[in-house]
């Protein structure tokens, strides 16, 4: 008792300081537990996997983009009438829609008429010492039908006229077999014989039909009653025809497109 009592402060102060260590050693393990448990915590954040996204269903924008990849096919002609006009027939006590296109719609090209420039020989005339040959002269492409008829022409070998020279008479002068001619205008060099004449196309006429009726040796500038609407024929070549309606617009017919 007397060693205690004379040590008393080293006994308490020994006593504080073993207290202190356990106090230290217990929060250390508790420090090392809390970053194992927080560690634990952490890796499950990052590391667990949830349930994976499931994947986009984009086949109605795949359908979008391969239809706009194709180019849009727009029907104007065909059996519709959403575009085309039609006409109405009374069949007895039923109407109904008249077979095939009406108007313009169903104008069609049954022919085109060549307009030609021909030249015939005829024969010679006049003296058999100098004789003059005849040609018949024919301009089918002229809009005055009075400028239509053949009109003779009558020369002799190096001589012309408006139209024509004569350049040289084959065989004998009283009879020739050919007769080598040539265009004053373009200079186009040919052969004649009473068996063979001369045709060049100048112009066209065209047989049309539309409408029921048929439209026959129409030319530039003749008109067409189509569907109540007065059309004008504006220009006809040997493959196609070109239509004006009132409004100035023009529709093209390719020959190719004539039933």
């Amino acid at each position: 008792m007397d060693f205690i009592k004379k040590h008393y402060e080293k006994v308490i102060l020994s006593v504080v300081l073993l207290a202190v260590a356990v106090v230290v050693f217990l929060l250390t393990v508790e420090v090392g537990a809390v970053k194992a448990e927080l560690a634990e915590q952490l890796e499950q954040k990052t590391v667990r996997k949830g349930t994976p996204v499931a994947a986009l269903d984009l086949s109605t924008q795949k359908l979008v983009v391969a239809r706009s990849s194709q180019p849009l096919k727009l029907s104007l002609d065909g059996p519709h009438n959403t575009f085309n006009p039609g006409t109405w027939e009374k069949a007895g006590d039923v109407l109904r829609r008249k077979q095939g296109k009406a108007g313009l719609a169903g104008l069609a090209i049954t022919r085109i008429i060549p307009l030609n420039l021909v030249i015939t020989y005829r024969g010679p005339v006049g003296v058999a010492e100098n004789p003059r040959y005849q040609f018949a002269v024919a301009r089918e492409f002229e809009k005055a039908p009075t400028k239509r008829q053949p009109v003779i022409a009558s020369l002799t070998a190096g001589s012309k006229d408006a139209v024509l020279s004569l350049l040289e008479v084959r065989g004998p002068k009283e009879d020739p077999t050919e007769l080598v001619c040539e265009l004053v205008e373009t200079r186009e060099r040919f052969t004649l014989s009473r068996a063979k004449d001369f045709r060049k196309p100048l112009g066209y006429a065209a047989d049309l039909r539309g409408d029921g009726r048929d439209y026959l040796a129409r030319r530039v500038d003749d008109v067409l009653q189509l569907g109540g609407t007065t059309y004008k024929v504006v220009a006809i070549a040997k493959d196609e025809l070109v239509v004006s309606a009132p409004n100035q617009v023009r529709t093209r017919f390719p020959v190719a497109s004539a039933p």
